[in-house]
């Protein structure tokens, strides 16, 4: 028996975020190995997607219904029941209360992430055939990307946000420049590092944003069909904004713009100002260092 697909920390945030989209329908595609957005209803009845896990307002009420039991702070846990009581704004007000008190929060996003896991496992369980008899174990044994990971969401890049995309761009070759040059020379280097990236027909790109509907992060794609060659797909711009590093947004980005790629079609991603925090991420996401510059073969 050929071993299963790998299942990796941000494919498990993949199905997350995607249970936690009440506004699209995502299934697991069996080709891709990975969520999609269901497009074509055709491709239930071919039996090509799986279902993902069903999680409803009513799980996301129950599982802060939980949470508020689990306290021992008499004070907070009457302000959340009376949230949880009222009817009105549940889920924004809940996360409103929490927020302001650190530790009560990030209690709160980790008991979030374990609540879902759980659904996620019997998902595992529930299809031996797609993810192997040890599929429960296999995610159990991976470290989770991030505790805050499923308060963001990606979506594909708008048309009409190409000048947030160029701002975006200037902002990681600011960084890039300072890096490789130093805050001194910087300035002057911006406009090399961003030579021949305009926009143009056939490129795409995912945006991560947080809680508030804001960038979080970006990730930006070109395929290259050179007349007789390979067809490449080349990553142009990842980058998160430095708030928002270490919560496994980047993997997640990275896993978009993989997703884009056709099977056997590399994925090449150039970066001259490397790092131990960018190298790693790339790495675990299976890309092979050449030197700068980074590959993978879907």
């Amino acid at each position: 028996m050929s071993p299963k697909p790998t299942l990796s920390s941000a494919l498990i945030d993949q199905v997350l975020f995607a249970m936690e989209d009440q506004e699209n329908h995502s299934v697991f595609h069996l080709d891709s190995f990975s969520v999609v957005l269901l497009e074509d209803e055709n491709l239930v009845a071919e039996e090509r997607v799986l279902p993902l896990p069903s999680w409803t307002s009513s799980d996301g009420f129950r599982m802060m219904r939980d949470f508020t039991g689990s306290l021992h702070h008499p004070s907070i846990e009457a302000e959340l029941n009376a949230v949880l009581d009222s009817g009105q704004g549940v889920f924004r007000r809940f996360k409103q209360i929490l927020k302001p008190r650190d530790f009560l929060y990030r209690q709160w996003l980790r008991f979030k992430r374990r609540f879902m896991e759980d659904v996620v496992l019997e998902w595992l369980d529930a299809h031996p055939d797609e993810f192997g008899p040890d599929g429960r174990n296999r995610a159990r044994a991976l470290e989770p990307s991030s505790l805050l990971a499923t308060d963001f969401t990606t979506h594909p890049g708008d048309s009409a946000d190409l000048n947030h995309l160029e701002v975006w761009d200037q902002e990681a070759s600011r960084e890039a420049s300072v890096e490789l040059f130093g805050a001194q020379a910087s300035e002057r280097y911006i406009g090399f590092l961003r030579r021949g990236r305009g926009w143009k027909d056939g490129d795409r790109y995912w945006v991560a944003v947080n809680p508030e509907g804001e960038w979080a992060g970006v990730v930006w794609v070109r395929p290259w069909i050179p007349e007789g060659q390979a067809r490449v797909l080349e990553i142009l711009l990842w980058f998160v904004d430095p708030v928002y590093r270490g919560l496994g947004l980047g993997a997640l980005l990275l896993q978009e713009a993989v997703c884009a790629a056709e099977v056997g079609q590399p994925v090449f991603l150039s970066s001259p100002q490397g790092g131990q925090r960018m190298d790693s991420v790339l790495t675990r996401a299976g890309f092979t260092s050449h030197g700068k510059l980074w590959s993978l073969i879907p």
